[in-house]
């Protein structure tokens, strides 16, 4: 509910609140209603994961988990988050370009995780992390060429720990004659440039092609990169 200005993730949320501001075009002030019938005005400033930044009248910025709301405030909120997750990001025009005829992958990734490819599609398989996508309570699909993908867990109520999607029907798509190029690793997606982290490792195994991306480092990226197909000499 909401939390003292003083308490440790109001501070939190204020110390993220520059990072996370670009997230959301300045927005009016709004009367919120919490599941309890509460009524408060507060502007909404942004989201991490499903805690809502919002900042009350008085200018207290204070958090709020996400299922605390109406039901009416709750889908409204979640449109939000859709568009603020799904909107162009400055710098987005400096995106490296992909090859002609790849395919373009864009996840979420909290690694190490692995993108399999074989013969009728690509899956995922997940470590002891977590799941692409599933960072702190996010639950962002993997892009497949700009179309949403939510993959199919094993163990979907599960947001962590080792697990494997079925596999996505992608037409075209031969693990002995892709290539992987690396485009984008940023915060945000849409974002330009390449993040400091891990070296993605490619491999054959038992006939599929991997993508292994081990992103040790703290944080979740989004990573953009693609299945190059192999022109015939």
């Amino acid at each position: 509910m909401c939390l003292p200005f003083h308490s440790p993730l109001a501070a939190w949320s204020i110390a993220v609140l520059a990072s996370l501001s670009s997230l959301l075009h300045a927005a009016e002030p709004r009367v919120f209603t919490d599941r309890t019938g509460r009524s408060f005005k507060a502007e909404l400033v942004s989201f991490k994961g499903s805690i809502v930044i919002l900042k009350h009248d008085s200018g207290q910025t204070f958090t709020m988990s996400l299922s605390n709301f109406s039901d009416a405030d709750h889908q409204f909120l979640r449109q939000q988050k859709t568009l603020a997750e799904t909107a162009p990001r400055s710098g987005t025009s400096g995106q490296e370009p992909a090859p002609a005829g790849s395919v373009i992958i864009e996840a979420l990734i909290d690694g190490p995780s692995e993108l399999r490819v074989k013969k009728d599609g690509i899956y995922w398989i997940n470590g002891g992390n977590a799941k692409p996508g599933r960072h702190l309570g996010e639950d962002a699909p993997t892009y497949v060429d700009g179309k949403a993908w939510r993959p199919n867990w094993k163990e979907p109520k599960k947001d962590r720990g080792v697990d494997q999607t079925s596999t996505k029907s992608v037409d075209d798509l031969d693990p002995l004659k892709i290539e992987f190029k690396l485009l984008n690793v940023t915060p945000h997606r849409g974002e330009s440039g390449i993040t400091n982290r891990d070296p993605v490792k490619t491999n054959l195994i038992d006939g599929e092609y991997s993508i292994y991306i081990p992103d040790l480092q703290g944080g979740s990226m989004w990573y953009r990169f693609a299945l190059v197909r192999k022109q015939a000499p």
